[in-house]
């Protein structure tokens, strides 16, 4: 058991480190762009707080950091939900005898992950020296977000991998998915600028809890009223249960 356990974590290891490799080669400007893509919407962010005050942060917050703790964590989120269509294709690589789509998509979900957790500290730690609100004030729940975020995208991705294999359109039903995700998640708001009525139904997105448990975990002076760790768990639970148990019964369907 433990050697089958050591033997299929090697191969998820080979696997991502040949997706690293393969985006190093393949994409010349592949890195730079997932560098340039968050900053843009943080900098676009930062000039529209010039022009309408009511997107100023709560007092207590820098405002270039309350964009980034918004930005980067959902750009984890849509990284890890991308690799949908990775165990959905039929890849040369499920050729070897070890490979499983699971494996395929694991590795292309701990590839996104590997960049953009290097991502988010190398743009974290200067701006967070030069607006003076380095180190954050709970570097454990700053860290569990991260994962949180990562997890929640790779667990929607299994839920609707099986879809995809018997109905490609599905994927433009997540690029809007994933627009809306944008709008309601707390990338340019946290909770205590929105009029209070409507909590109850932000609350239901676990992506809010996300940022706002980030954003808690970073500045002293900020508590958010909403922010549950055990409802992101339960959701990432939940889509996990549901995916996995997707993946196995497509494993009877033939590839399109």
């Amino acid at each position: 058991m433990l050697e089958d356990l050591k033997t299929q974590f090697n191969v998820l290891k080979a696997l991502t480190i040949h997706n690293l490799q393969g985006q190093m080669s393949s994409y010349k400007y592949g890195f730079a762009w997932m560098l340039l893509e968050p900053v843009i919407y943080i900098v676009g962010f930062r000039l529209m707080r010039q022009f309408f005050g009511n997107l100023a942060p709560p007092s207590g917050m820098t405002p270039l950091m309350f964009y980034i703790l918004g930005v980067l964590p959902l750009y984890l989120t849509f990284a890890g939900i991308r690799g949908f269509s990775v165990g959905a294709s039929q890849s040369a690589l499920l050729a070897f005898p070890r490979v499983t789509p699971v494996d395929l998509t694991l590795a292309a979900a701990l590839t996104s992950f590997c960049i953009y957790f290097v991502l988010f500290w190398i743009v974290v730690l200067p701006v967070s020296l030069y607006e003076h609100v380095w180190p954050p004030e709970n570097i454990l729940k700053v860290m569990l977000g991260l994962i949180a975020a990562w997890m929640l995208g790779v667990a929607f991705s299994f839920s609707i991998s099986g879809a995809f294999r018997v109905f490609p359109p599905v994927k433009q039903f997540v690029s809007y998915l994933s627009f809306g995700l944008r709008v309601a998640s707390g990338m340019f708001f946290c909770i205590t600028m929105v009029p209070i009525l409507v909590w109850p139904y932000l609350s239901w997105n676990p992506l809010l809890h996300v940022t706002e448990l980030m954003r808690d975990g970073w500045f002293e002076s900020y508590v958010s009223p909403i922010a549950s760790p055990t409802l992101v768990m339960e959701w990432i639970m939940g889509l996990l249960l549901l995916g996995l148990s997707i993946e196995r019964f497509m494993r009877r369907v033939p590839y399109l």
